[in-house]
């Protein structure tokens, strides 16, 4: 035993720990109630990785925080659209939601909103704090652009609020830019027939200036920091940003000889074929795509600078939202933060709001976001990759004092971000009106399932590397094997204990496969929980589960006719290992493992990773049994 726990303790002493850690689900929209592929893709997976966080480093430096995401149109217009005031119909939403989390045991220890009052008070600062800090570095460039407006409400439209006939396959709901049928992309100028969503009136076209993101002015430090990731970031999240982010420029293979011919002479670089019979060059930075844009401009190579990606508008004409600081630009008058940079800002806020409700100082929010000894994880949907690494990035390093180096002790730290594919409902995508919507509520409130069941099915799920499906049947498979084998292996030994050893752990020794399987699923656990890769864990899980009915298979811990001695050793080993389970598990299925611990008779502070691999003392009483996973009586 003594050499099995030395053997641990290595693996412990491997694993990264923060000195403090911050954990945020993908902020939900108050518009609607959550939905089940909100749990999937963003919530379980945060709580999981916040729960097992405590777990290494302690509740008290771990904080697990989210929000509505209240400003912009959608909020307002739904809420116009109900006949309610804005604020009214968001504390609805709220409160809703709220309760849905509640109830799915998500360990949240702030549940605010952008626009609720404990939480406003931070939140304004922040966003015009750092909106100042971007201009100040010359990070925020004014643009005149062309704008959808509703003369009859007298307010600009954001794109998705206006539809009209596409101007390519003539479809009648297409939207201002783009069209969902053909798949068409064109200038909103070009949308025939355009009418406001919100009022069915004619909208017109009229300029606005707006603030817009300099994100290029940063790209050589965001492609450093990606590039470091690539072994522990997910590889959706990884090649999509670095792919984006890397300095190319393109032009027509027409002039491909003359390329080939120039090579030598360009700095270090690789090249592909792109789609449009193009050639695009890849840089290791700016300076280099600088240089390789004199030579190609020298020799008449026409080139296209790929930095589309890199200039993005962070305000809007929309009045329920953030002001701008009407200081910097009088011009900005009347203008809002753009709901997706604020919602990037608004995990700051929540993280002081955490700290008051717990009696804390607001202000060491800054141990959590802005020490290099802390790290902040972030868990959201695939859409949203490109605003979680490179906006977020670039606004992070555009409040330095310095932008052309990556943070130091003090500023602003850049974050890790997981990211999930879509949740698919029996194949397809979620669609009300095919009736494969999932309210989240439903499976508990109406379905009757239990939150345990559901959070084990989601964590099961492959979303960090496709998308998959919510299938029933599937799902009623899970629950039977919870219920059934799994519950056996705890049931088992406690059952054994009682009715043979007068309720208490015999003392022994590990033997079958028990050492050398402990070892590998706690060095399996801690490096496929660090990154946040579930479902291959849960199912080593349960293949070590299993040992324990071979364990009653070969030595018969309840059956006296048995040698004592093997019965004994046999009976020990299974309680080590159910203590492990109970551990491991209970990031997924807080709840049930909550019973199981309680019938272990064992204190909530055995939650811990040190506690990995610890046995339980000789003689140690055992409570008495449980149900645990619930018998699936659903169809």
């Amino acid at each position: 035993m003594q050499e099995l726990l030395e053997q641990i303790e290595v693996v412990k002493k491997r694993i990264k720990k923060p000195k403090k850690a911050v954990v945020t689900g993908g902020m939900p929209y108050a518009n609607a109630p959550l939905h089940i592929g909100h749990l999937a893709g963003a919530h379980v997976p945060a709580d999981v990785y916040a729960r097992f966080m405590r777990m290494m480093i302690g509740e008290e430096n771990v904080l697990f925080v989210c929000g509505t995401d209240d400003h912009g149109s959608n909020s307002a217009v739904s809420a116009r659209k109900e006949g309610k005031g804005t604020k009214d119909f968001i504390d609805e939403i709220y409160q809703g939601q709220k309760r849905t989390f509640k109830n799915y045991g998500i360990s949240l220890d702030t549940f605010s909103g952008t626009s609720r009052d404990e939480n406003k008070k931070y939140h304004v600062e922040i966003c015009q704090d750092i909106l100042k800090k971007l201009h100040q570095n010359k990070m925020i460039e004014t643009k005149t652009s062309k704008q959808w407006y509703d003369p009859d409400l007298k307010m600009f439209l954001p794109d998705r609020f206006v539809f009209g006939e596409c101007p390519k396959c003539h479809d009648p709901k297409a939207y201002s830019e783009d069209c969902d049928v053909c798949g068409a992309n064109y200038n909103p100028v070009e949308l025939l027939n355009p009418k406001s969503t919100v009022s069915d009136s004619k909208p017109e076209l009229r300029d606005t200036d707006h603030w817009y993101l300099d994100m290029w002015k940063v790209a050589d430090q965001l492609k450093p920091w990606i590039e470091s990731k690539q072994k522990t970031w997910r590889k959706n999240v990884f090649l999509e940003t670095l792919n984006t982010v890397t300095p190319s420029f393109s032009f027509s293979n027409k002039s491909e000889s003359l390329f080939k011919s120039l090579k030598e002479n360009l700095p270090d670089h690789k090249s592909r074929y792109a789609p449009g019979k193009l050639i695009e060059v890849l840089f290791d930075n700016l300076l280099d795509l600088e240089e390789a844009r004199k030579i190609f401009l020298k020799n008449n190579i026409e080139i296209k600078v790929n930095k589309d990606w890199s200039t993005r508008s962070i305000t809007r004409d929309v009045d329920w939202g953030i002001p701008v600081p009407v200081e910097i630009d009088e011009k900005m008058k009347g203008k809002t933060f753009y709901v997706w940079p604020e919602s990037l800002v608004a995990p700051l806020a929540f993280t002081k709001v955490a700290l008051e409700q717990k009696g804390m100082d607001p202000e060491s929010y800054m141990d959590f976001w802005y020490s290099k000894g802390s790290q902040a994880y972030q868990f959201i949907g695939q859409d949203n990759i490109y605003f979680y690494v490179l906006m977020q990035g670039a606004m992070w390093l555009g409040t330095q004092s310095k932008v052309d180096r990556l943070p130091e002790e003090g500023e602003l730290q850049l974050t890790d971000v997981f990211a999930n594919f879509h949740l698919q409902v029996n194949g397809e995508k979620m669609s009300k009106s095919r009736g494969n919507f999932i309210q989240a509520d439903e499976l508990l409130d109406e379905m009757k399932y239990e939150s345990d069941q559901v959070r084990y099915f989601l964590s099961l799920l492959s979303l960090p590397e496709k998308n998959s499906n919510f299938d029933f049947e599937t799902f009623k498979k899970r629950n039977d094997f919870l219920s059934g084998p799994l519950n056996a292996a705890f049931e088992k030994p406690i059952s054994a204990v009682h009715s043979k050893f007068d309720g208490k752990i015999p003392s022994g020794k590990l033997i079958g496969k028990t050492k050398k399987e402990t070892y590998k699923i706690i060095q399996n656990y801690l490096r496929f929980m660090e990154k946040a890769d579930y479902s291959k864990i849960l199912f080593m899980i349960e293949n070590y589960a299993r040992i324990i009915n071979s364990l009653f298979t070969q030595f018969k811990p309840h059956d006296d006719r048995f040698d004592l001695e093997q019965r004994q050793d046999g009976l020990y080993s299974c309680f080590y290992i159910l203590k492990n389970i109970m551990i491991m598990l209970s990031p997924f299925a807080p709840e049930t493992m909550s019973k199981l611990r309680v019938s272990l008779n064992l204190p909530e502070t055995i939650l811990t990773i040190d506690e990995l691999g610890l046995p339980m003392p000789d003689g140690h009483r055992i409570g008495e049994q449980d149900t645990y996973f619930p018998s699936n009586s659903k169809s």
